[in-house]
């Protein structure tokens, strides 16, 4: 089921228009086909399945075609919208961070996802006080992070 219909409508529309622009350009298929595999590339995370783990360990994403897993001390801060929140390594916004970080997205269980990260961040921060090499965490917006 997905969550957007509208987003993944128009996600169709533009790689069909991508593969018809090229098409019309360049006549040759071959050349479409690779460049329309490039862009689903980019868009597939979107439309495939997804399964999400949190642990007190990690953070885990697991697809049809792809996983990826984080540690809690690799996380600075987080940011929470409303389709989902992101991880981030970075003490303030960056624009790294869509790259760098790690997009939870909620399937109706926002409450408890914030309050399990809420809780890992404040943890994460509490060992890393105890090393004593960085200063307090301050993030600006709607940042949350380890104290």
């Amino acid at each position: 089921m997905l969550l957007s219909p509208g987003r993944a409508a128009l996600a169709v529309v533009f790689i069909a228009l991508v593969a018809w622009t090229l098409q019309s350009i360049f006549h040759t298929g071959l050349f479409t086909v690779v460049a329309v595999l490039l862009v689903w590339g980019q868009v597939a995370s979107f439309f495939l399945p997804a399964t999400f783990t949190l642990t007190r360990e990690k953070v885990a994403a697991k697809g049809l075609v792809s996983k990826k897993e984080k540690a809690w001390t690799e996380f600075r801060s987080y940011y929470v919208d409303p389709g989902g929140l992101l991880l981030s390594p970075f003490v303030v916004r960056s624009r790294l961070e869509k790259f760098r970080g790690f997009s939870l997205q909620f399937h109706g269980n926002r409450d408890e996802v914030v309050a399990f990260v809420e809780m890992m961040m404040g943890q994460a921060g509490e060992r890393e006080d105890d090393v004593g090499d960085e200063g307090p965490r301050e993030g600006g917006g709607e940042a949350r992070g380890a104290p």
